[in-house]
C-alpha cells in the first residue's frame, strides 16, 4: 500500500464537508433574500468569495465554519459620503436575524449562528460599489472600517472575482493536477491552524498561502508503465511548496535582543485591480514573521525526515505529529513494510 492513500484519507477528513457547505449555502441565501427585501438597501448581485469558492476550505478546529459573500451594489461609490452607511444599514436589518444578531467588522459584516447551544457558523457580508455603476466592469470598492475606529474607515479598491479567478486558474479544467494543487493547500492549511494562535495577527493568512501557491507550487507525479497511468506524490509536492515558502523569507534586520528577523512581502498580482499597498502578510509583525519562517523550516525538516523513512507506518507516525490526529497511523498488518515495494517504473515531475 503506498504512503499516497493515507494522504488522500488525510484529505478526505480535513476537507470541508459537502453538507456543511450546503447549509452554508442555505444560510446566505436567506440572508440576501432579506437583504433583497428590505426597502432601505439599492440592488445588488452577490460574489461567493475565500475558500467555500476556490474549493480549498478546511474543516476549521474549533468547528465554526464560515461563508465569505461579497456585495456588489448598484451604486457610484462617490454616492456615499462614508463607506458605513451601507454596512451600518445591513447590520441594522440582520440585527434580530439570530440570536447573536449581526457585528460590524473592519472588512464585513458578520452574522453568526448557533446550532445544538454552540456558535456554529457565521457569514461574512463584504460591502462593494462601483466607480461607474453603469459599467460592470469598472472599479470595484471594498467598504472598509468601523465606526469606532474612524480613522480607519475608507472605500479600498478591491478585485474579488479577479483574485477568485487567479487562484482557480492555476489550472484552467478539473484535472488531477488540480486536485492535487488543491489538496496540498489544505494540507498547509491545517498545518498552519496547529502550529499558529488565531488570536491577534500570530497566525500567517489562508489568503498568503493560497496565493503562493497559486504561483509557486508544482505538481508532482510519475507514469507507471504496468498500470499505465499517471501516480500522484503528495508528500514530494507538499516539500516541494514548503520550500517555495521557506526561499521567499529575506532577512529584515537584528531585534534588540540579537534575534535575526526575517519575513515575506507579497503583494497581490499586480494585473489585478487592488490597492498599490497590498502586502499580505503586513499585518504580522517581523517577529511574528520571524516565527513563521522557524516553524517552515522545522516542517521542511520533518517532511525529509518522512521521505528518508523506509517503513510505512513509521511515515504515518511522523504525519500525525506534524499534521495532528487526523493523519490516521495505520496498524502493521495493513501497511506494506518499505515504500520501496511502491515506487513507480519510471518517474517524472512537474506541471
Amino acid at each position: 500500500m503506498s504512503l499516497q492513500k493515507y494522504f488522500r484519507d488525510f484529505n478526505k477528513t480535513i476537507k470541508m464537508d459537502y453538507d456543511v457547505k450546503s447549509e452554508l449555502a442555505s444560510k446566505r441565501d436567506i440572508l440576501l433574500k432579506k437583504l433583497r427585501d428590505s426597502n432601505e438597501l439599492p440592488g445588488f448581485t452577490e460574489l461567493n468569495q475565500g475558500s467555500y469558492i476556490m474549493y480549498t476550505g478546511v474543516e476549521p478546529l474549533d468547528k465554526e465554519y464560515d461563508i465569505d459573500v461579497g456585495l456588489r451594489f448598484n451604486v457610484n461609490k462617490n454616492d456615499y459620503e462614508s463607506p458605513m452607511e451601507l454596512k451600518n444599514k445591513i447590520c441594522d436589518i440582520l440585527k434580530n436575524h439570530t440570536e447573536y444578531g449581526a457585528k460590524v467588522k473592519k472588512p464585513c459584516v458578520t452574522v453568526t449562528y448557533k446550532k445544538n447551544g454552540e456558535t456554529a457558523y457565521h457569514v461574512d457580508l463584504v460591502v462593494y460599489t462601483y466607480e461607474d455603476k453603469d459599467d460592470m466592469e469598472s472599479q470595484l470598492y471594498l467598504a472598509r472600517g468601523k465606526d469606532s475606529i474612524p480613522e480607519e474607515i475608507c472605500w479600498e479598491k478591491s478585485d474579488p472575482k479577479g483574485l477568485v479567478d487567479y487562484i482557480n486558474n492555476k489550472f484552467e479544467t478539473e484535472t488531477k493536477d488540480r486536485e492535487q494543487y488543491r489538496r496540498v493547500i489544505r494540507y498547509m492549511k491545517r498545518w498552519k491552524n496547529l502550529k499558529f494562535s488565531s488570536s491577534g495577527n500570530a497566525e500567517p493568512p489562508s489568503i498568503g498561502i493560497t496565493l503562493i501557491a497559486a504561483d509557486k507550487f508544482e505538481v508532482s507525479k510519475s507514469y507507471d508503465y504496468l498500470e499505465e497511468e499517471w501516480k500522484y506524490d503528495d508528500l514530494e509536492a507538499l516539500i516541494g511548496f514548503a520550500k517555495a515558502i521557506q526561499n521567499l523569507f529575506k532577512l529584515q534586520g537584528v531585534s534588540e535582543n540579537g534575534r535575526l528577523l526575517y519575513r515575506i512581502k507579497y503583494p497581490l498580482p499586480s494585473s489585478l485591480n487592488f490597492e498599490s499597498d497590498t502586502d499580505i502578510f503586513k499585518k504580522m509583525t517581523d517577529s511574528y514573521m520571524t516565527d513563521f519562517k522557524d516553524k517552515v523550516d522545522r516542517l521542511v525538516n520533518d517532511l525529509e525526515e518522512v521521505k528518508e523513512e523506509a517503513d510505512e507506518v513509521e511515515q504515518c507516525k511522523l504525519l500525525n505529529k506534524i499534521f495532528g490526529d487526523d493523519f490516521k497511523i495505520p496498524e502493521k498488518k495493513n501497511a506494506s513494510k518499505k515504500q520501496v515495494n511502491c515506487i513507480p517504473v519510471s518517474s517524472s515531475s512537474g506541471v
